[in-house]
């Protein structure tokens, strides 16, 4: 796995857990198991419950239990999700988490909120992305930095695989959640993940995952490059890890 430390900034840094396997991995890797010295003054674990399905209070419960077992401050949030007119229920819940990092970000002073993004994630973004016809911005997809308000994120495990993630756990016997909602592919990006990629990675190219991360590296890299400041032309490679 290549974890991307290098994005984290010096200060504090808040890290968004749902439970799922990306967020519980992402805890333990950069507390490294909350055996990092200072884990409890760099990093605080943030989490939402956003009451929409009946596992979610359990949900809470585990996260909160897993800072305490790294060692960590746990900010955790009851939230209701009321849509706004012409608003999805999946953006009206990311309305409301974007609030609550936003206020504990003022409030601990965060530099930065990591979060569990993943290659897989970025494939299936790519691919999303197509289907509205992006420009090579959009298809650039999920970016190792960005801010949204008043938040900075950074992404680490953008170079991980969503499979090498879990075997990371299991090696060490650690536990995760699945959001059962995850199965519903009325969803869009569930469709994606759990039709379209399987499809293609059978029928046109194995390394399809890897294929499009790299794709995206490269985007990323020539926009970096066309702005003023920037250096070389819209074909230059990815800087970096790459």
């Amino acid at each position: 796995m290549r974890v991307d430390r290098s994005i984290l900034p010096p200060g504090r840094i808040g890290l968004a857990v749902s439970g799922g396997a990306d967020s519980v991995a992402l805890a333990f890797l950069l507390t490294k198991g909350g055996r990092k010295k200072n884990a409890a003054e760099r990093f605080v674990i943030l989490h939402v419950d956003h009451g929409l399905r009946p596992e979610s209070k359990e949900e809470y419960r585990f996260v909160k239990a897993l800072a305490a077992r790294l060692g960590i401050p746990f900010k955790g949030c009851r939230a209701k999700v009321a849509r706004r007119k012409n608003e999805s229920l999946e953006m009206a819940a990311r309305r409301v988490r974007l609030a609550f990092f936003e206020k504990q970000t003022a409030r601990l002073g965060l530099d930065a909120v990591a979060t569990g993004h993943h290659m897989d994630d970025v494939a299936e973004t790519f691919l999303m992305r197509i289907r509205r016809a992006s420009g090579p911005e959009g298809l650039a997809g999920i970016k190792e930095k960005s801010e949204v308000g008043g938040i900075r994120f950074v992404r680490p495990l953008l170079g991980c695989r969503d499979s090498e993630l879990k075997a990371y756990l299991r090696k060490y016997g650690e536990e995760w959640r699945e959001d059962s909602s995850n199965a519903d592919v009325s969803i869009e990006r569930n469709k994606v993940r759990r039709k379209i990629v399987p499809f293609l990675v059978e029928n046109l190219d194995r390394d399809l995952v890897q294929h499009i991360y790299r794709i995206t590296r490269y985007l990323a890299a020539a926009g970096r490059n066309r702005r003023p400041g920037g250096a070389g032309g819209p074909h230059a490679g990815p800087a970096g890890r790459e």
